[in-house]
């Protein structure tokens, strides 16, 4: 048997984080993992490298994500060269993240009879607009060997479920330990963390903070809003940028009084998900503020470790600030109570069904 799992990924993995969590795992059962990627910004100049004993191959073409139909013939030249390097590969399971990173893996191995095809499903597909995409998506399903999911949303449609496994997005507790916060006294360290890509929201949060002296706005990550926003100067707000999901994470939390976790609703793939960062907030006992109508906001009142606010609007997002703040170490209880129930050292081991031996 073939030990060397491919993983097809269309970023360039700087890292994703996701990804490298689960062929760390999937490592650690024996199996040699190399993830395919692609460098859409042209930053690795097609290189190969080790990452904690994992091969990352990246081929550089350029192409900006978001461009619509300006992405495909990026994407088909991605396609081919995937397929050229695995023509001569013995692949006996190929693991895709995300719809585009099934599409490639689907066609470079078509004709490779005995692969196992695993859709690794981030997100929702299946409120696609567009039948022909609806049509895709049903095809690659039933392809797929394996499905792996992150919600129930995911798969409520889906016929089915016996080749089906869940992979919520938990956090790994050692990158956020010790989680005990530093303290500041005179001011609420309001945080957004991650990829900064819905205006509405950050612009929100933007203007919170220069209405409200007694909060400091912390934005962390990049992204296309970074981009316009890094060289300006906001009252009460600082703009960290990039930072290393792995070193970095525990160090941003204990800086974190609240953490700010809004999304529009009206977008479905906001509107059902549980971000990475709501698992995160959890662990390490952050308060967390997120959108009404949501299934995050569901959690958040089930389980009262937060609020939720309306969409765009300042004075419900000063009334949730106010009241966490008020009332700080009784939320910080409750997320004492569950902080161990959302963690990546359990959750990892439903890999076991597709790959142990």
């Amino acid at each position: 048997m073939n030990k060397t799992i491919y993983m097809i990924l269309t970023n360039g993995f700087d890292p994703d984080i996701r990804v490298l969590k689960e062929a760390k795992y999937i490592s650690t059962l024996g199996y040699n993992i190399e993830i395919i990627c692609w460098d859409r910004k042209n930053k690795y100049n097609n290189n190969v490298e080790e990452v904690e004993n994992i091969k990352i191959r990246r081929f550089s073409i350029p192409s900006v994500p978001g461009t619509g139909f300006k992405q495909i013939i990026p994407f088909f030249k991605f396609i081919h060269k995937t397929k050229k390097y695995l023509k001569d590969k013995d692949v006996q399971f190929l693991h895709c993240h995300d719809l585009d990173g099934l599409i490639v893996g689907y066609i470079s191995t078509l004709f490779k009879k005995e692969k196992k095809l695993i859709f690794d499903m981030h997100e929702m597909y299946q409120h696609y607009k567009f039948g022909k995409f609806k049509s895709i998506f049903s095809f690659l399903v039933k392809k797929s060997t394996y499905i792996i999911y992150v919600n129930d949303e995911q798969i409520k449609d889906m016929q089915e479920k016996e080749n089906l496994i869940y992979l919520p997005n938990y956090p790994v507790k050692a990158n956020y330990t010790p989680i005990e916060k530093t303290t500041n006294n005179s001011q609420i360290r309001l945080n957004y963390i991650g990829f900064l890509r819905d205006q509405k929201s950050i612009d929100t949060l933007i203007k919170f903070g220069k209405e409200n002296n007694n909060v400091t706005i912390g934005l962390y990550g990049t992204g296309v809003l970074y981009e316009k926003l890094k060289d300006q100067k906001l009252k009460n707000c600082k703009i960290y940028g990039e930072f290393n999901g792995e070193k970095d994470i525990g160090k941003i939390y204990q800086n974190t009084d609240i953490l700010y976790c809004v999304y529009n609703p009206e977008i479905k793939n906001w509107r059902t998900c549980y971000p990475v960062k709501l698992y995160e907030a959890i662990i390490t006992c952050t308060p967390v503020i997120v959108s009404e109508g949501t299934k995050a906001g569901e959690l958040i009142k089930e389980k009262q470790i937060g609020e939720c606010i309306k969409f765009e609007d300042i004075e419900s997002l000063k009334t949730a600030v106010d009241k966490i703040s008020q009332n700080y170490e009784k939320y910080v209880e409750k997320l004492a109570l569950i902080s161990n129930d959302y963690l990546w050292e359990e959750v990892n081991k439903n890999l076991d069904k597709i790959y142990k031996v």
